[in-house]
């Protein structure tokens, strides 16, 4: 783990000092670093975290969620309706231009989902984000029609939160699409691309008709964004201790204390749908006979003390972890159990019931990311405290993945972003309704569950399927949430920054602001 001494803070921050970060803000430029290779700007064709960010900055979606109030709100759609369980229609905004002067219109909406949805369009990694339209159809100038293949409870969610419109004029003439993001697409969103340069990094600068974003969306007040490629850890602390940059996200813990430390310096932590969560293998694929017991994965359940996840992953700070594996705020989310209290006592009963009164051999596996390792380490602990002999093993994605389509995972620590969104359907989708490769609790009604929730439209009739999910998961212990996966900013104090956005990146472009 880097770990920069509070002297080293020091003697920086006296170099900081002759670059205050106020001059930064005079110059109406924020530079903000971005640690993966730059491909251009279209979540679509390069689905990482930061392109998430960059995508939601140049481009905008029919519509947006508004985090706060918990309600989709216009965005280029001024209205919508659930015409019949498969249609939905938009109703435009006619005063929508691109940043290149060309109107928006209805041929945008259609070019757009259907090239995402086109047989031939095969370098979009997740295409099957859009599997669910069937077709879409234009009924006039500014009224579009989407059309699903069966009834789609979280087609709102998509369209906000995965689904930016492309011009038709522009991104629609491009022959070769990944060139096209990456030399200067054409958005309507707050920002304009000025450059992208794979080697330096992507600048932009505001766009002065964003006038369209509503209470959810409101345009930052910052002029230009330089995102500067910047891939290693250490050089990026180094350079914002030098004010070679205004902000850096998710340090850890101990490093943005320290950083904090020096003047004109603040750390933002906040919360989003993120939560770390652990996973027991029930179904046996491991051939850890012990956790097939539904006493013993009890038992590991009764041995986690949350407070000490929660004090390690905040230092003290408010944060909330769900009572199940969804928020309450997500749509299909309902349950009447909660996870089951620390008893340490309770739990050495339960294992000598089952008859392991000595316990047993168990490995956790995890991912190499310090908050998350640490999390892992610190249930590893309490499991040996109730006589469970628990080891860690930290692994890579290409290594988990491998392990778990082999079916050697024991237990998983990890962090779950909750879906991203406000919806259950992404934690049904990968926790709950997955193919028998993935399946890890071999009960067969509760899977079933799960994929009613992905079809069932009337709110209420999905919220009772989701219920019968999550107790179940909870009663048979099979999964449970162990702490906050808090999101961490460090930057100058000139900035606002309001990280635990819901999407991948953790913030939005409204969600970084001067004061």
């Amino acid at each position: 783990m880097l770990k920069i001494s509070v002297l080293g803070i020091g003697l920086m921050a006296g170099a900081a000092l002759a670059n205050p970060a106020s001059a930064q803000k005079a110059k109406d430029t924020l530079r903000m670093a971005l640690d993966a290779p730059i491909q251009g700007i279209s979540y679509y064709l390069d689905p990482k975290p930061e392109t998430v960010f960059e995508t939601e900055a140049v481009f905008d979606n029919l519509i947006v969620f508004n985090e706060k109030d918990f309600k989709f709100e216009p965005l280029l759609a001024k209205s919508w309706k659930q015409v019949d369980p498969l249609t939905l229609e938009f109703e435009l905004r006619d005063d929508i231009k691109w940043h290149d002067g060309e109107k928006f219109d209805a041929d945008d909406v259609v070019h757009t989902l259907n090239w995402v949805t086109d047989p031939k369009t095969t370098n979009i990694r997740f295409k099957g984000n859009w599997e669910f339209i069937a077709k879409v159809e234009k009924t006039g100038p500014y009224t579009v029609r989407v059309i699903s293949k069966e009834p789609t409870p979280y087609a709102l969610t998509r369209m906000a939160y995965l689904t930016s419109m492309e011009a038709e004029h522009a991104h629609g003439k491009a022959e070769d699409k990944i060139v096209y993001s990456a030399g200067k697409p054409v958005g309507t969103g707050m920002y304009k691309v000025v450059e992208i340069d794979r080697n330096k990094g992507i600048f932009l600068e505001a766009n002065k008709d964003f006038k369209h974003g509503g209470p959810a969306k409101i345009a930052s007040n910052i002029g230009k964004m330089n995102m500067l490629f910047i891939p290693d850890s250490g050089t990026r602390i180094a350079q914002f201790l030098v004010r070679g940059i205004d902000m850096v996200r998710d340090p850890t813990l101990s490093n943005a204390e320290d950083m904090a430390k020096a003047p004109g310096v603040t750390l933002s932590m906040g919360q989003g749908t993120s939560y770390m969560y652990m996973a027991i293998d029930a179904k046996g694929r491991s051939g850890v006979k012990p956790l097939q017991d539904v006493r013993v994965r009890k038992a590991l359940m009764m041995a986690i003390n949350r407070k000490d996840v929660l004090t390690y992953l905040t230092n003290g700070r408010a944060m909330r972890t769900p009572n199940a594996m969804c928020w309450e705020f997500q749509a299909g989310c309902d349950f009447t159990l909660k996870p089951y209290d620390f008893d340490p006592a309770a739990a050495k009963k339960l294992l000598a019931e089952a008859g392991y009164p000595n316990g047993f051999e168990l490995e956790i596996t995890t991912f190499t990311a310090e908050s998350i390792k640490g999390t892992a380490q610190i249930v590893a602990n309490q499991l040996n405290s109730i006589g469970v002999k628990t080891s860690v093993q930290p692994t890579e994605l290409g290594a988990y993945r491998k392990k778990q389509g082999d079916g050697k995972i024991q237990v998983i620590v990890a962090s779950w972003p909750g879906g991203g969104n406000p919806d259950v359907q992404g934690t049904m989708e990968f926790i709950y309704a997955v193919p028998e490769s993935r399946d890890y609790s071999g009960d067969a009604e509760m899977v079933a569950n799960a994929f009613k929730t992905l079809t069932v439209i009337d709110p209420e009739e999905r919220k009772a399927a989701g219920r019968k999910v999550f107790d179940r998961s909870t009663e048979m212990a099979y999964f449970t949430p162990v702490g906050p996966s808090p999101a961490l900013v460090v930057h100058t104090t000139d900035l606002i920054v309001q990280p635990g956005a819901f999407g991948a990146y953790s913030i939005n472009p409204q969600g970084i602001r001067w004061k």
